[in-house]
């Protein structure tokens, strides 16, 4: 492993900012900070109202029986279940199986954390990593002390992308209920923010926009975008997505299947996105 990771935090900021260039073919080159999508354990619980919740409805995808129990099965996230701060590439690092403390507490997106709704530094964080992070073991617990006195409370997974060469830092700040994000193991995990603030609105456009966002954010933060999707539905009234992605991989250019929940960000929804195991 490089004594130095090459990290790029991607917040919800950042894909609603580069959703123009992106619905182009190409990758915003947008700022890509850590975004303002931290919340204090008091905001976690009231932050998100207004968002259009859909109607519940069964998915006619058939998930894999180990996703169970994960985010991707369970109901809509509430307002005192915290949010999703910002995905971190760890570009090139290779095939890390684990990530020490201090590398996690290095990494963008979290050296440079900012609280929900702030969008430059009012306060300067120390993030305090309770140990490493492993591939596949769950969160590692974060506590954000500001030189002001205010606390976070968060978790960091460590997860793949879409490209084997890049892992990624999932940061999820916790909400009043304190429950920990749960997610399939083995399974290459992005995400995407439509351009839409209620799900009800969500259309097969910009379902196709949050997968190739999530998808090509795992090669480069710029650039033309490698990943192209197709046979995209919008499903259960926008809580869900499902839809083919041809991106490349090992050299040559795949097409996998990916699966997407929304969950909450900054006050709004965004998506995470899992690739589905070939059948």
């Amino acid at each position: 492993m490089p004594t130095e990771l090459r990290t790029r935090a991607i917040s919800r900021g950042t894909f609603l900012r580069s959703g123009l260039a992106l619905a182009g073919g190409a990758l915003g080159a947008a700022a890509l900070g850590s975004g303002p999508l931290g919340a204090t354990d008091a905001e976690a619980a009231t932050s998100g109202a207004g968002a259009a919740a859909p109607a519940k409805a069964a998915s006619p995808v058939q998930l894999p029986t180990s996703w169970k129990g994960t985010a991707f099965t369970a109901p809509l996230p509430s307002t005192h279940d915290g949010y999703i701060a910002s995905w971190t590439a760890l570009y090139g690092a290779g095939p890390l199986t684990s990530l020490s403390a201090k590398k996690v507490a290095q990494a963008d997106g979290i050296s440079n954390f900012l609280p929900y709704g702030e969008y430059e530094q009012k306060e300067r964080f120390t993030p305090h990593v309770a140990g490493a992070v492993h591939l596949d073991g769950g969160p590692v617990r974060i506590r954000f002390v500001g030189n002001k006195g205010r606390k976070f409370t968060a978790e960091a997974h460590l997860v793949r992308s879409a490209d084997p060469k890049s892992p990624a830092l999932l940061l999820h700040v916790l909400g009043k209920s304190a429950t920990s994000l749960v997610l399939p193991k083995g399974s290459p995990i992005v995400w995407g923010t439509p351009p839409v603030t209620s799900l009800s609105k969500l259309k097969t456009a910009d379902a196709r926009e949050v997968l190739e966002q999530g998808v090509g954010f795992s090669f480069g933060e710029d650039g033309p975008n490698p990943a192209h999707s197709s046979r995209t539905t919008v499903l259960d009234g926008g809580r869900h997505i499902v839809g083919s992605v041809r991106f490349p991989a090992h050299g040559t250019r795949v097409t996998r299947r990916w699966f997407g929940t929304a969950v909450r960000a900054d006050g709004g929804w965004t998506y995470l996105v899992a690739e589905l195991p070939k059948s």
